[in-house]
């Protein structure tokens, strides 16, 4: 029953990245729900008469690059930059868990890897670690 209303709610609202709403972009008009019509809830400043024309759906796809452009800004404004580089040796975090039937107690296992060497940095806060000794990339890691 929930589901029902949220789907409702996420097709009916106006989303930040495009502007418009979901049923207004695939549609062409919005929903009417039984609560816009109770309390004569208007989209009107949103739609256009003509919506999918060129002009419409140009100014959807450049309000999607906009919001894809402001996404990283909001992410990284209090990030630093790391001090990585490539062959650098570093160790990673290990997520630990307990396990009554194998006897095992996270408090007694390490809590970080062996050493490992970066092997390349694939993004400012993403880096791949190989094995120093053979050289082959063991996992992808998020750096903070």
């Amino acid at each position: 029953m929930v589901e029902q209303f949220l789907g409702l709610a996420f097709n009916t609202s106006v989303h930040e990245s495009t502007r418009y709403t979901p049923d207004v972009l695939f549609l062409g008009r919005d929903l009417k729900s039984s609560l816009a019509v109770r309390w004569n809830l208007s989209l009107g400043s949103y739609v256009d008469n003509n919506c999918h024309t060129n002009q419409f759906l140009s100014r959807a796809c450049s309000n999607l690059l906009a919001a894809r452009k402001r996404e990283p800004q909001k992410f990284n404004k209090g990030q630093t930059p790391h001090r990585y580089s490539v062959g650098d040796l570093v160790r990673y975090g290990l997520r630990l868990s307990s396990s009554k039937g194998q006897t095992i107690s996270a408090k007694l296992l390490l809590s970080r890897s062996v050493p490992v060497t970066i092997a390349k940095i694939v993004r400012p806060n993403v880096v791949l670690l190989a094995n120093p000794d053979i050289g082959v990339i063991i996992r992808r890691a998020h750096v903070s």
